[in-house]
């Protein structure tokens, strides 16, 4: 075992200890809150966008909205219309919907896992663990796909770091899926 592993396999415990001790309800309502919670939604919706701008219904109320501001026949109103106005009160809708189902099921998970009962606690620890596990891994993630974006010296004295890795960093480094979905995301944007 190398370095890496240790470290590895410290950080896991670390991480299981945490959520066994916070649990699930709090972990979540934790992870979900504040800034990160906006960058949560931000993410859902980037992912639903297409989806809701496929119903018809939407279709039809964003046609509205945009017949109605050509009828006014005005410079603002074809402005508005050229940087796509209709898609940006989409996104700001959605957004919002977003934020308030999340804050909703938050409270309601919270609550849920916040009963006192011996088998709810469990789930709770058992889920909290689940959770923290789930955080750890994206962090680990994030930090691989860094390192390989600044590339040059340290993308090497990391990869000789954990190479040889018993519990596989190298192996997640090399096949990082981070990597797939950034140049999925990537390739949606120019298209």
């Amino acid at each position: 075992m190398i370095t890496a592993d240790y470290i590895a396999i410290g950080t896991l415990l670390v991480f299981i200890l945490l959520g066994f001790t916070v649990g699930f309800g709090k972990g979540l309502k934790f992870f979900t809150s504040g800034t990160f919670g906006k960058i949560l939604s931000v993410v859902a919706c980037y992912f639903l966008f297409g989806v809701v701008l496929a119903i018809p219904l939407v279709q039809s109320l964003l046609d509205r909205f945009i017949t109605f501001l050509r009828g006014k026949e005005n410079w603002f109103f074809n402005v508005l219309i050229t940087i796509r106005i209709d898609l940006i009160v989409l996104g700001v809708a959605l957004f919002a919907a977003v934020q308030i189902a999340r804050m909703i099921i938050v409270a309601i998970i919270g609550g849920i896992m916040g009963i006192n009962n011996p088998f709810i606690k469990f789930i709770n620890r058992v889920l909290g663990i689940v959770l923290f596990l789930c955080v750890l891994a994206v962090i680990t993630l994030i930090f691989f796909q860094a390192v390989k974006w600044i590339g040059g010296e340290t993308d090497a004295s990391v990869r000789q770091a954990i190479s040889g890795s018993v519990v596989k960093l190298d192996f997640i480094y090399d096949n990082n899926p981070l990597l797939y979905m950034v140049e999925s995301i990537k390739a949606g944007f120019s298209s």
